[in-house]
């Protein structure tokens, strides 16, 4: 169908239909250089330099992890879901459940893994998973939790990632604090 309304939003909704892999690929890398850049100059040490390489590692896990993997997880959800025969709020606990429950724990691992191997810290990966992954794990659900039942519930399936992007960039100024705080 046709996308609706015009400006930045018409825009969106229009590239969402034509390319939907590379619109949500793009608005995450988006999200996550702000989210590492509100990190940098809200919760660095003052006097801490911008970091440029950071904010670049940040961004394309964004863009080729983080958007990709996404897109794919809620098709691939709300198939599960529907062929489940669940509906309302009985597949909304049901997305809620896989989403949380198996997704995001795993998820937040391998960006954790794949953020330390692109800066070439793959010795670093096994503590900075002891210490950081059940703290950011837990983060997740209190920040996604609530958001994700109320999206899982109401927001249309094609819409699902536009509206978690209203709370990702809290989640990802978290993420980025988690991801560079250092392992003691």
């Amino acid at each position: 169908g046709k996308a609706a309304g015009s400006g930045l939003l018409g825009l969106y909704l229009k590239m969402l239909e034509e390319a939907p892999l590379v619109t949500k690929a793009l608005t995450t890398a988006f999200l996550n250089f702000a989210g590492d850049a509100l990190c940098q100059f809200a919760l660095s040490e003052p006097g801490t330099p911008f970091s440029w390489k950071r904010s670049f590692n940040f961004t394309l896990l964004g863009l080729a992890l983080v958007g990709p993997a996404l897109h794919v997880w809620y098709l691939n959800l709300a198939k599960i879901v529907a062929g489940l025969g669940l509906q309302g709020n009985a597949a909304a606990v049901g997305s809620l459940l896989l989403d949380q429950g198996l997704f995001a724990p795993c998820f937040v691992a391998t960006f954790f893994c794949a953020l330390l191997a692109l800066e070439g810290n793959v010795e670093g990966i096994i503590p900075k998973l002891k210490q950081d992954l059940v703290p950011a794990v837990t983060t997740n659900w209190i920040i996604w939790v609530p958001f994700q039942f109320l999206n899982f519930r109401f927001v249309p399936q094609n819409f699902q990632v536009l509206a978690a992007n209203v709370i990702a960039l809290v989640w990802n100024t978290y993420l980025s604090w988690a991801s560079y705080r250092k392992v003691a």
